[in-house]
């Protein structure tokens, strides 16, 4: 999913904006990260690019929010199992009703969950509730996934597994069209490590923008 955004700018009072970018293209197979200090705009930017806020003036040209999975960095479950949490996700997705219990085991497995199907998500511990997330997000097979701190919460021993799948995701792609990845992070080793390109924001302007 090519994403362009133009004259885009986004506050809450009317002589203050959180965001304020001239212009930007988003390329499809080009996973991106988004760095710079808390409060810089980066996860501004990402509820921009989901369509869960409107920017006060300005385009986003090629967003499909029926495409697009966002990862808080807190994530929200709702009260129910991971096993029916994942195949609701699934079913709100459009997936075949007798292929969602399978599609949520399947899941549940690659983020190391399986064992805790039954359990209700809310019960989770962080690390969990977020892998869980993560694996809600992934299911649905979005055009476009943006991940705000996707591995804070996680132990040393399950970011590689993360990873793993977000470098899958990448690498994904149905009628010719590459799936896009846009994160945030304050490890710059995961970003060399996931990232084909670095924009650095700071007070909602980008200051930098270069490949890696």
């Amino acid at each position: 999913m090519r994403i362009e955004l133009i004259d885009l700018e986004y506050g809450v009072e009317p002589n203050h904006s959180i965001i304020q970018i001239d212009h930007l293209i988003l390329e499809p197979g080009q996973p991106t990260a988004l760095v710079g200090p808390n409060g810089s705009g980066k996860t501004t930017l990402l509820r921009l690019l989901h369509g869960l806020i409107k920017p006060r003036s300005g385009q986003i040209i090629g967003l499909t929010p029926a495409k697009t999975a966002l990862v808080f960095q807190q994530s929200r479950l709702l009260r129910m199992t991971c096993r029916h949490q994942l195949m609701l996700a699934g079913w709100l997705a459009g997936r075949p009703m007798g292929q969602l219990g399978a599609s949520a085991d399947r899941w549940l497995d690659r983020v190391g969950l399986l064992q805790a199907a039954r359990q209700r998500a809310t019960t989770l511990s962080g690390g969990q509730q977020q892998r869980l997330a993560i694996a809600q997000a992934l299911l649905s097979q979005p055009k476009l996934l943006l991940l705000d701190e996707p591995t804070a919460s996680l132990d040393v021993q399950q970011t590689p597994l993360m990873e793993r799948l977000f470098h899958d995701f990448c690498q994904q792609s149905a009628h010719g069209e590459c799936s896009s990845l846009v994160f945030t992070s304050h490890d710059q080793d995961q970003v060399k490590r996931l990232a084909k390109r670095e924009i650095r924001l700071a007070q909602g302007q980008i200051v930098s923008d270069h490949l890696l």
